[in-house]
C-alpha cells in the first residue's frame, strides 16, 4: 500500500469514514482496532487550501494509553497514513487519540 500525501487530505475525506473501522499500528507487532469518532474543522491558520482540522480515533476494547508519537493508521478503504497521535481521553471502552492537520 502506498502512503497518502497528507497535504492533500481533507476533513471531508475523514468525515466520510466516521464510524468506520481503522487499525492503528503502534509498533511492528502491536496494533489496535479503532474507529474514527470525530472530525472537527479548526479556525487556525493553514498554508494549505484545505484548512486545519482534527481527527479523533477511539481504540476498541483496549484502554491502555500509548505515548504520543507517529503511528501508522490504516483506514478501511486501504489508505494508510503516518500520523502524530496524542492520547486525549481514556474510558473503559478504549482510549481516544487525536491527530491535528494544520
Amino acid at each position: 500500500m502506498e502512503t497518502y500525501d497528507l497535504s492533500q487530505i481533507t476533513a471531508a475525506e475523514f468525515r466520510s469514514q466516521t464510524s468506520e473501522p481503522v487499525v492503528i499500528h503502534f509498533a511492528e507487532n502491536f496494533s489496535l482496532p479503532s474507529t474514527i469518532v470525530a472530525v472537527t474543522e479548526l479556525n487556525g491558520y493553514s498554508p494549505l487550501e484545505r484548512g486545519s482540522f482534527s481527527v479523533e480515533f477511539q481504540t476498541n476494547g483496549d484502554s491502555r494509553v500509548i505515548a504520543q508519537g507517529i503511528y501508522r493508521v490504516v483506514r478501511s478503504d486501504g489508505q494508510q497514513f503516518d500520523l502524530f497521535l496524542v492520547p486525549i481521553a481514556q474510558d473503559p471502552l478504549g482510549t481516544r487519540y487525536e491527530a491535528v492537520f494544520s
